[in-house]
């Protein structure tokens, strides 16, 4: 679930800016959803010449093409949810403004083990 927590932390984890589009597999929702919009254009425009038949066609395909591409996003959303839990990656803390390190490095140090810089 969004803003669960993991057993071991205690800390609900969050997605990142850009966790959507940064994953290869959020492509068919992303593409399905596109193509829910286009569809609704097409249903308007059908609704709008007065062809009802057609408008009630498009209107089942918007909702299905919508349905079907959210629930694809969900999907790949909590399946990543549950990888980044997994490695321990607990995203922005909440009521921190900098983000929680990613890696197991220690605080203060880059992932090469050198100490971090000051941004000034």
């Amino acid at each position: 679930m969004f803003g669960s927590t993991d057993s071991t932390q205690g800390r609900p984890w969050h997605a990142h800016a850009g966790d959507l589009l940064g994953d290869d597999y959020n492509v068919p929702g992303l593409i399905l959803c596109a193509l829910g919009i286009v569809a609704m254009a097409c249903t308007l425009t059908a609704a709008g010449y007065g062809f009802t038949g057609w408008t009630q066609i498009g209107a089942i395909a918007t909702a299905m093409l919508w349905i079907v591409g959210i629930g694809a996003l969900v999907v790949e959303h909590r399946r990543e949810e549950v990888i980044e839990l997994k490695y321990g990656r607990q995203g922005h803390a909440p009521g921190h403004v900098r983000h929680v390190p990613y890696g197991a490095a220690p605080r203060g140090t880059t992932t090469s083990g050198e100490p971090a810089r000051e941004l000034t």
